[in-house]
C-alpha cells in the first residue's frame, strides 16, 4: 500500500508538472513578456500542488486496475498533461515557425489528427493489453520532465520582477511653467485607417461615436506608423523617434543598430514622457504587452502594465487558477490546442480591456495638467467582443475572413464613445486635447491597403470644428508635437 501511494504521488505530481511545461518554457525564454511576479510563482506552486493531488488520487484509483475501462480512464487523466507538454515542445522546436505555418493547412490538420485517432483506436481495439502497457511506460518515462518544470518555477523566484503599478499622489516633476491643456492619448492596437475611413476620407457610418468625435477634430490623413508590429511601434512612440528594429533578450529591451544590438532606454529627456515631464505635466500610462511602468520608471506618476500572456497581471486578487489559464494561453492556437486555449485567451482580452479602460476613466486630478497615454489591446485579436459587449466566438483567433475584426472594431467605437461621454459629463472634455491613434493597421488583409498608414485624430482643447491635415508625418513625431503644442494654446 505504501509503494502504491508513493507511485501515485510521484505520477500525480509528474502529470501536473507536465501540464505546466509551456509555462516553464516561457519563463526560461520569454519571462519579459510574462512580466513575471513572485505572486505568479506562488499561484503556480499552489496550482501545481492542487492538480498534483487530484492526479495522484486518480492514479491511485486507476493504476492497479486492468481492462479497457481502466485504460480509458488513465488515458483521460494523462491526455491534457501530455498535450500540454507536446504544445510546449512544439514551441521550442527550431522549426517552430514552419510547423505553425504547416498546421494552418486544414487538410493537413484533418489528415494528421484523423490518422492519429484511427491509429490509437485500432491499437486499443485489437491489442488493448499492449496499448495499456505502453501507455503506462510512456507516463513513467516522461515523469522526470516534471523535475525540470518544478526547478524552473522555483528558480524564477530569483527573477527581479518588473513594476506593474504606480500611483503617486504628488507628481515628481516641477509644476508647469506655462498654461498647458491636458492631453489624453488613446492608442487602439491594430486600429486600421482603411477600415475606419471610407474611400472619400470620411469616417464610416458604422462607427458613429468616432464619427461624431471627428466632427470637431483634426484629421491627420497621412500619418506613418512607427512600424508594422507593436514591439517596435510602441518604443518608437515612447522615444519619439523612428526605431529600425527592437528585440527582447535576457538583457531586456534592445535596439538594432549598425553595430548590433544595444540597450534601449525609452525614459530619455527628449522622449515622449521626458518632454511631458519637462513641460510640467502629471504623467500617466497604462497598457499591455510591454512592462511600461518599469521601462519609464520615475517619468511616470501613475501606471498600469499588463501582459498579453500572463493572466495574473490583469487580476487584482490571488488566484491559483490564473497559472492554469496562463498555461492554456501559451498553447498554440491551431486545432486541437485552440479548443482549450480560446476561452481563457478571450477572457484575458476582456480583463485587459476592463483594466485599461478603468485607467482611462480615472478623473483628471486638479492642479496640474495631465498627459495620459493608454494603450488598449483592442481591436487586436483575440476577437472577444461584439458590438454589444463581450461575446467571444468559438475561434476568437480567426483572422480571415475579417468579420470578427470588424465586430470588435464596432465595440472599440462603442468603448471610445463611452470614454468621450464620461469626459463630457465630468466637464473635462472641452478643455482637454484628446488623441485617437493606432500603432499600426490590420495585418491580416481584408480591406487593409497599407498597414503603416494609421488613423490619427486630434480634438484640441477648445476645438469645435473639423479640419483636415494632409501633410505626411511620422506618428511618433506627431504625438510628441501634440503634447508640446498643448502648452501653446
Amino acid at each position: 500500500m505504501v509503494r502504491r501511494r508513493v507511485i501515485a504521488a510521484w505520477l500525480g505530481f509528474a502529470l501536473a508538472a507536465l501540464f505546466f511545461y509551456p509555462l516553464a518554457a516561457a519563463i526560461q525564454t520569454d519571462i519579459y513578456y510574462l512580466q513575471w511576479q513572485r505572486q505568479d510563482l506562488a499561484e503556480a506552486l499552489v496550482a501545481l500542488a492542487v492538480l498534483g493531488a487530484l492526479a495522484a488520487w486518480a492514479v491511485f484509483a486507476i493504476w492497479p486496475r486492468s481492462g479497457r475501462g481502466a485504460t480509458l480512464a488513465l488515458l483521460a487523466v494523462v491526455a491534457v498533461p501530455v498535450a500540454s507538454l507536446a504544445s510546449g515542445v512544439a514551441r521550442q522546436a527550431p522549426f517552430e515557425n514552419e510547423l505553425r505555418m504547416a498546421w494552418e493547412n486544414r487538410l493537413l490538420v484533418l489528415a494528421v489528427c484523423g490518422a492519429f485517432v484511427v491509429l490509437v483506436a485500432a491499437v486499443f481495439a485489437f491489442w488493448p493489453a499492449v496499448f495499456d502497457r505502453w501507455l503506462r511506460r510512456a507516463i513513467v518515462m516522461l515523469s522526470p520532465v516534471s523535475l525540470v518544470v518544478a526547478g524552473t518555477l522555483v528558480l524564477s523566484a530569483w527573477h527581479v520582477p518588473p513594476v506593474l503599478q504606480v500611483d503617486r499622489e504628488s507628481p515628481l516633476g516641477p509644476p508647469a511653467a506655462a498654461s498647458c491643456a491636458p492631453v489624453i492619448a488613446w492608442l487602439f492596437d491594430e486600429l486600421s485607417f482603411s477600415y475606419l475611413y471610407d474611400d472619400n476620407g470620411s469616417i464610416r457610418e458604422e462607427f458613429p461615436a468616432i464619427r461624431r468625435f471627428g466632427e470637431s477634430a483634426t484629421h491627420y490623413m497621412d500619418v506613418d506608423a512607427p512600424a508594422r508590429e507593436t514591439l517596435v511601434a510602441l518604443p518608437s512612440f515612447l522615444t519619439a523617434r523612428h526605431l529600425r528594429d527592437t528585440r527582447i533578450t535576457e538583457a531586456g529591451l534592445m535596439e538594432a543598430t549598425d553595430n548590433g544590438l544595444a540597450p534601449l532606454s525609452v525614459a530619455t529627456p527628449d522622449g515622449l514622457f521626458g518632454t511631458a515631464r519637462r513641460l510640467g505635466f502629471r504623467t500617466e500610462m497604462a497598457g499591455y504587452y510591454l512592462p511600461y511602468c518599469d521601462l519609464l520608471g520615475d517619468l511616470l506618476d501613475a501606471c498600469r502594465s499588463l501582459s498579453f500572456y500572463n493572466v495574473s497581471t490583469a487580476r487584482a486578487r490571488f488566484a491559483p487558477d490564473a497559472a492554469v489559464a496562463t498555461t492554456l494561453v501559451l498553447w498554440p492556437r491551431q486545432f486541437p490546442f485552440g479548443l482549450l486555449k480560446n476561452p481563457p485567451f478571450a477572457a484575458l482580452q476582456a480583463d485587459m480591456v476592463e483594466a485599461t479602460s478603468g485607467f482611462a476613466r480615472r478623473p483628471l486630478p486638479p492642479g496640474r495638467p495631465v498627459f495620459r497615454f493608454v494603450h488598449f489591446s483592442v481591436p487586436h485579436l483575440p476577437f472577444a467582443f461584439g458590438e454589444d459587449g463581450y461575446d467571444p466566438p468559438m475561434n476568437p483567433l480567426r483572422t480571415m475572413p475579417d468579420d470578427y475584426y470588424v465586430r470588435q472594431l464596432r465595440w472599440v467605437d462603442r468603448l471610445f464613445g463611452t470614454l468621450v461621454e464620461e469626459m463630457g459629463a465630468g466637464g473635462t472634455y472641452d478643455s482637454s486635447t484628446i488623441v485617437l491613434l493606432a500603432d499600426h493597421g490590420y495585418r491580416f488583409g481584408g480591406r487593409e491597403r497599407d498597414v503603416e498608414h494609421i488613423p490619427f485624430i486630434v480634438k484640441k482643447a477648445g476645438q469645435s470644428a473639423a479640419t483636415t491635415d494632409t501633410a505626411q508625418v511620422a506618428g511618433e513625431t506627431l504625438l510628441k508635437r501634440i503634447v508640446e503644442d498643448s502648452c501653446r494654446i
